[in-house]
């Protein structure tokens, strides 16, 4: 991804479709071209002009998914209830991990929930 934004940053996109992703027809000008490689003409977007209609549920579910797992995150206290309470605590920390709700940052520690001594709770 880092690769794919310092080309975005440095080289020129060419837009080379010439059917509407919307109508299938033949693009002509007014027409509107998006950085995921979808183009329509105008008149086929509407009123939303300034996202990808055929881009915009998947992405608005990963906002939704961020925002939830963000969320969920200020939660610490039930994370910490469901590590003490599980027969198997490594499980729920990596379940964490697996959603990304606890991820390492540069620096070693763990950023999402407080730091702590939660091994004395949790059995480990």
């Amino acid at each position: 991804m880092r690769k794919e934004v310092q080309d975005l940053r440095t080289n020129a996109r060419i837009f080379q479709l010439s059917k509407c992703t919307a109508c299938t027809f033949t693009l002509d000008l007014p027409a509107v071209h998006f950085m995921c490689m979808h183009s329509f003409h105008l008149r086929c977007l509407g009123d939303n002009e300034k996202e990808c209609p055929e881009c915009a549920p998947e992405y608005k579910s990963v906002l939704e998914m961020k925002r939830n797992l963000e969320q969920n995150s200020k939660n610490q206290d039930r994370f910490f209830q469901q590590v003490k309470n599980s027969t198997d605590g490594f499980s729920v920390i990596a379940e964490y991990f697996g959603k990304g709700i606890i991820s390492k940052t540069s620096n070693g520690s763990t950023s999402g929930l407080r730091s702590g001594n939660a091994s004395s709770s949790s059995g480990f």
